[in-house]
């Protein structure tokens, strides 16, 4: 009986291609004649095109409804998951917040588990050895043969510090929230450091900086709680008042930047400012936020395509794929103009 791989090896392709090919992926990128081949070696061979029932799924978040609600990364990725997912013909017929060690218990019933989110490490494994098939999403654990889709909020954390450097700004701070890392029982096992705090607080210790974090929630209301203690902090002696911020995320920076206008700080001239997520409200009204956009339309496309080519049994090896971020930039730091 001829089976995908053997379709593969006569056509010179992947079984991940024969897949794509015979459930007509959108997104796939390949020739005409490399489509026209695989189709050519189909009906040569005879193989029986099955019109597959749709896969039962389950996604698994490490993150509470409302975080997840609060954070407008994590809802896009969310949403576009779910979005990916009818379009490949996997049925998500459990989505688990905090999810419970009994929840995990019946992940082999399900064709395949997508994780989003700060497991620990011990988790991630005990869910892997239950699960048929398995992506972790959106986390930076690295852990043997498990197939995996990040951003790289670390490389692009680093550039904005070294742009800030080369700004001559040297009293930059952080400001944003933790998130709770979850473990196998669904209990929180402590509070992970978001990978851009910790990128920033390593980069700071190496240019023999003091980390100054500000750690507050991810609402405007908290961006402006967090304005409002930096300019209660600038009357204390001894403090060093910022010249460059990171923003967690775009909601924070416009609280900072409103309430640093509403207090005569000039932005970009007196504090500059980058977040992440790159939302409409970077750009409503002046200063105009720069912002690090994260495809994460991207991300979810690759969690759902690698994991319907496990249940497939059309993936090869172990896939580790990074989805690169971008800086757009705006009032609140512009681009450096390189020097002549």
């Amino acid at each position: 009986m001829t089976t995908m791989r053997d379709i593969a090896k006569i056509a010179h392709v992947s079984p991940g291609v024969v897949s794509r090919i015979i459930n007509e992926d959108p997104t796939l990128r390949v020739s005409r004649k490399t489509r026209e081949n695989v189709k050519s070696v189909i009906e040569e061979t005879g193989y029986i095109l099955r019109k597959s029932s749709r896969s039962e799924i389950a996604i698994l978040l490490a993150l509470s409804q409302q975080r997840v609600i609060q954070d407008p990364y994590f809802s896009e990725l969310l949403s576009g998951i779910l979005s990916f997912c009818k379009q490949n013909n996997l049925k998500v017929v459990k989505t688990l917040w905090l999810p419970d060690k009994n929840d995990l218990y019946h992940l082999d019933r399900l064709d395949g588990v997508l994780v989003i989110g700060p497991f620990t490490t011990a988790a991630i494994v005990s869910m892997k050895k239950i699960a048929r098939s398995f992506v972790l999403v959106d986390d930076n654990t690295t852990i043997s043969g498990v197939n995996q889709v990040k951003s790289n909020f670390d490389a692009i954390t680093t550039g904005i510090l070294n742009d800030f450097l080369a700004d001559h700004r040297h009293q930059i701070s952080f400001v944003g929230g933790s998130i709770e890392r979850i473990n196998r029982s669904g209990k929180i096992w402590d509070n992970l450091i978001d990978l851009r705090l910790s990128t920033y607080y390593e980069w700071a210790k190496k240019h023999s900086m003091i980390p100054d974090i500000i750690n507050v929630g991810l609402t405007i209301a908290d961006g402006q709680k967090a304005a409002v203690q930096l300019l209660q902090r600038r009357k204390e002696s001894g403090y060093a008042f910022p010249n460059a911020i990171i923003a967690l995320n775009d909601l924070i920076a416009r609280g900072l930047a409103d309430t640093f206008s509403e207090s005569n700080i000039r932005i970009p001239e007196d504090v500059g400012i980058v977040s992440f997520d790159d939302l409409s409200i970077t750009r409503i009204r002046k200063p105009t936020i720069s912002s690090v956009k994260i495809p994460t339309d991207e991300i979810a496309n690759a969690a759902v395509r690698l994991l319907r080519d496990q249940i497939n049994h059309s993936l090869l090896g172990t896939n580790i794929i990074t989805v690169p971020g971008q800086i757009i930039y705006r009032d609140s730091f512009p681009k450096l103009v390189p020097e002549q």
